[in-house]
């Protein structure tokens, strides 16, 4: 199987190479719509594809083989749709006085889920950086 895999990495790797020569001296890049944009597109997706299977798979078999890993996963993945909640929750659809002509175009749901995706952003930083600080006065308290 690892042989098979290693095949086919370097197989597609080549490919992409080969429609990346193509693409920088043959061909028109700046027009999105020419055939090796397309089919670099297109080798993107498969590698994302695969990429997205592997770890998935890989996760699936770690977290299936530990009843802990399956605590620890559900544990922190509630943690994490708690901090999205709250967010939203938090966040607001409202546009400020001095937003960009793009902002005000949007609508409220996508304000309203930026808005979101910031915040949830903040209290993640926020308790890294608790995380950290705890983390080393516990060192030196046990100096």
């Amino acid at each position: 199987m690892y042989k098979i895999a290693k095949y086919g990495a370097l197989a597609l790797g080549v490919i992409g190479v080969v429609l990346w020569i193509v693409l920088s001296f043959f061909t028109n890049a700046e027009d999105p719509n020419n055939g090796t944009m397309q089919a670099l597109f297109v080798l993107t997706y498969v590698l994302l594809g695969i990429a997205l299977l592997a770890v998935i798979i890989s996760a699936a078999q770690n977290i299936l083989a530990s009843p802990k890993a399956l605590k620890k996963t559900l544990i922190y993945t509630g943690g994490f749709v708690v901090v999205l909640l709250l967010a939203y929750i938090f966040s607001s659809g409202a546009v400020e006085a001095n937003a960009s002509e793009e902002v005000k175009k949007a609508s409220e749901s996508v304000r309203k889920w930026t808005s979101t995706g910031l915040i949830a952003l903040y209290i993640l930083v926020a308790v890294a950086v608790v995380a950290l600080i705890a983390s080393n006065v516990k060192k030196a308290l046990m100096k």
